[in-house]
């Protein structure tokens, strides 16, 4: 029964995350912040990833990403994070599963993207002390290239946080 209701609750949060405006106003996550959530064989993931970790998205070369140039090239940054943020273990890559992405715009100007938050889960059939997350989306604005991650796995009772930076793209989950 309590794994029925913990699928129900992780279905209600997606759901929601599909109802928010296509462009959110009140920041989603922390920027340069993430969290990794194990349930059962599934880590839940959300990360505020800076704009400028991207390439080629500034089509009129303003330097600022409007809510246009994103949509033009969503594809390119979903190619770009299924290749950039991942899980694995000493066997596999896990990729991400039902990515969303949640374009966040700067409080001074609503025509400028800053961050994307993004949502999605991995399956990992064995969450083991060798999973490891990776992340190798880094903007050249040295002040953007940290991320704060807080995992989590409440069954288990067990917390990690650690930061992702070039020098280290990744780091074992627990």
């Amino acid at each position: 029964m309590m794994n029925i209701q913990k699928k129900a609750l992780v279905a209600l949060i997606l759901v929601a995350n599909m109802v928010i405006a296509p462009v959110a106003y009140a920041h989603l996550m922390v920027a340069q912040h993430g969290t990794l959530n194990v349930i059962d064989n599934h880590a839940f993931i959300v990360l505020s990833l800076p704009i400028s970790a991207f390439n080629n998205l500034d089509d009129d070369l303003n330097k600022k990403v409007s809510l246009d140039e994103f949509n033009a090239h969503k594809k390119q940054i979903r190619k770009t994070i299924m290749r950039g943020v991942y899980l694995n273990d000493h066997h596999y890559k896990f990729s991400l599963e039902g990515l969303l992405l949640n374009p966040e715009v700067s409080h001074t100007d609503t025509n400028n993207i800053e961050y994307i938050t993004i949502t999605g889960r991995y399956t990992v059939p064995d969450i083991s002390a060798q999973l490891k997350l990776n992340v190798r989306l880094f903007s050249q604005n040295s002040d953007l290239n940290k991320y704060h991650i807080t995992a989590t796995n409440k069954q288990q009772k067990m917390t990690h946080q650690f930061a992702l930076t070039p020098r280290t793209p990744f780091s074992t989950v627990f």
